[in-house]
């Protein structure tokens, strides 16, 4: 007999074959005349049995097309600026040759998305100028999802400050982009002016809600060494391009510590086990997990 896994993963690999025919005609995906390949009749014939009133490919071709409705629907929710800045046709296009290219791999459809900034970046369908603002807008829109799943460690108090071992609060994440594309959400229609970098802390601020600021290069920096962790002596070892004043180390700390984004770096075993209490939720850290084999095995438990 076939293993449970061997067939779960041949038929999720069915479903993940381009949407034909007329299943394309409920998606805003343009139009083919081509139904679906031998490859796809004929995994039908080998996974499925004839039934009362259909076919093992019309029954392979309703799970293929609801499984392509929702993955469709989900990424649309993900990257609203997006799909306002590219344009209805240009959007869709870019999500089926993504979703072709990069298939979801993951029990969730929050991951979804989770390459689609790199992906644009390298798709020949767009121009140099808008491969870079609509990868840098995909990339900010993931990370506005990103920022609700990442941990929260301990905020250090004035006692420890200045001999602990600090680190950037997890869920404040930073971006350096290309272009400023925090603009685009404010926008009614792609019209790019300056094309000057910017540099970004978008974090999860009180009541759950996504909080961003610009900031300083400097700044930036600093923030990017704390990621890294240390004490607070070692964010100044290394040299900078500028010397920073008195009076912009004492905003800036100041402003990070009132936001609780200094926080005291976990131990090496509550890092390596990854899992912590967020607002009563249980996280875990699925890196190195087989995700779509764990569900056969959790079945055949």
């Amino acid at each position: 007999m076939r293993p449970l896994e061997q067939t779960q993963r041949e038929f999720f690999s069915a479903l993940q074959m381009p949407l034909r025919g007329r299943s394309r005609a409920s998606t805003e995906l343009a139009a083919v005349d081509e139904g679906h390949s031998p490859e796809f009749l004929a995994k039908a014939e080998e996974l499925l049995k004839h039934g009362a009133n259909l076919t093992p490919a019309e029954s392979l071709e309703l799970y293929h097309r609801q499984y392509w409705f929702r993955v469709l629907d989900s990424i649309a929710e993900d990257f609203p600026t997006l799909r306002k800045m590219a344009g209805e046709e240009t959007f869709w296009a870019l999500m089926e040759a993504y979703l072709l290219a990069c298939p979801s791999s993951s029990f969730t459809l929050r991951h979804l998305g989770s390459r689609l900034a790199d992906f644009t970046a390298e798709w020949n369908a767009l121009d140099e100028s808008k491969r870079r603002w609509f990868s840098a807008i995909a990339r900010l829109e993931y990370t506005y999802m990103a920022v609700f799943e990442a941990a929260e460690w301990e905020p250090v108090t004035p006692e420890q400050f200045a001999s602990a071992e600090l680190g950037l609060q997890p869920h404040v994440m930073l971006l350096e982009l290309p272009v400023p594309a925090d603009l685009c959400v404010d926008w009614e229609s792609f019209a790019p002016e300056a094309e000057d970098p910017v540099y970004l802390a978008v974090c999860r601020g009180d009541g759950g809600k996504v909080v961003q600021c610009r900031m300083d290069p400097l700044e930036f920096v600093l923030l990017s060494r704390l990621r890294r962790g240390g004490t607070l002596a070692s964010l100044f070892a290394e040299p900078t391009d500028r010397e920073p004043t008195p009076e912009e180390i004492s905003e800036w700390f100041a402003n990070w510590q009132s936001r609780r984004w200094i926080a005291l770096a976990p131990t090496a075993e509550a890092e390596n086990f990854s899992v912590v209490q967020h607002r009563g939720v249980r996280e875990m850290d699925w890196s190195g997990i087989d995700k779509m084999g764990s569900q056969a095995r959790a079945m055949e438990d």
